[in-house]
């Protein structure tokens, strides 16, 4: 089964009289990794967030966002930090004073917005409810996330199941192209060896030439390239059956499978199989686009 690395989920609720949404974002990424943004003083769930995530996903870029009411009375009682306002103040004085500034007012309404300023205070017992409800409304947006990765991995199961059809019909073209390949090839070398001019009484020496023509028969062999070719893909099938973390093997065997296409073309000596395996590495190129998605 493959698992797409991109999906969205959301949740969104009431905690108390707070509205509260949790957005989940997931993109290609070669690694996994998260950018968590959560208010101030939530950082516990952010932990519980990254520690349920890496249960799920195995690889990409997993944005997790968590927006709360403006209103967060609920979230407990305002609380002044008055040292801390005083030091803004002071700073602000130390600033006009080194800029020549007569006037250093800042509206108190912009002080009171300074960070830390005024924090809500809340009993253990009301915050750990409202850290277990959020919990939950996370695990709901990663489920939607998780279904939204296995739909799309579904998907591009599918189109790879097409494209893997497509690539065998070609080594199946190349194979029957190669079936008298060598034999014509050979004929050809014959007939340019007899229909020279002989000089000085030019003998053509038979057992000679058999051996020359094994020797180069071997060299432009592409039978074990082909063999390769099957195994890759067959290995590829088998992969895609498996727990969906399968994208960076399948991305190797790709490129093994690009290997066996260059050799072939380098060894056919022949253009109608020169051709195909033109077809051969621009199909294997569909497909890996399409992996690139693949957890």
């Amino acid at each position: 089964m493959l698992i797409s690395m991109t999906g969205f989920g959301r949740a969104e609720d009431k905690i108390g009289d707070t509205n509260v949404a949790i957005e989940l974002r997931a993109v290609n990424s070669r690694y996994l990794e998260f950018v968590m943004r959560f208010p101030r003083g939530f950082e516990k769930l952010e932990d519980e967030a990254r520690n349920h995530l890496q249960q799920l996903v195995k690889r990409g870029r997993v944005t997790v966002t968590m927006n709360v009411g403006s209103d967060q009375t609920s979230l407990g009682k305002p609380h002044l930090n008055e040292e801390l306002l005083q030091h803004y103040q002071q700073l602000t004085n130390r600033s006009a004073e080194l800029l020549g500034s007569d006037d250093a007012t800042i509206p108190l309404e912009e002080l009171l917005k300074l960070p830390d300023v005024i924090s809500y205070v809340s009993d253990a017992e009301d915050q750990e409810k409202f850290m277990l409800a959020a919990l939950e409304m996370l695990r709901s947006a990663a489920d939607q996330l998780q279904a939204m990765r296995i739909r799309e991995g579904e998907l591009l199961e599918k189109n790879i199941h097409e494209q893997l059809s497509t690539l065998n019909g070609i080594v199946t073209k190349i194979r029957e192209n190669d079936h008298t390949r060598l034999d014509t090839l050979v004929e050809k070398l014959r007939k340019k060896l007899t229909d020279s001019p002989a000089e000085n009484d030019f003998q053509i020496d038979e057992k000679r030439l058999e051996q020359e023509i094994v020797i180069w028969s071997d060299k432009l062999d592409i039978t074990e390239e082909l063999t390769r070719m099957d195994a890759h893909v067959q290995h590829f099938s088998e992969l895609m059956k498996e727990d969906g973390d399968a994208g960076k093997r399948l991305n190797f065997l790709l490129q093994e499978m690009n290997r066996e296409a260059n050799t072939i073309g380098s060894k056919a000596n022949s253009t109608p199989i020169a051709h195909a395996v033109v077809e051969l590495k621009n199909e294997i190129e569909r497909i890996r686009e399409q992996v690139q998605n693949i957890q």
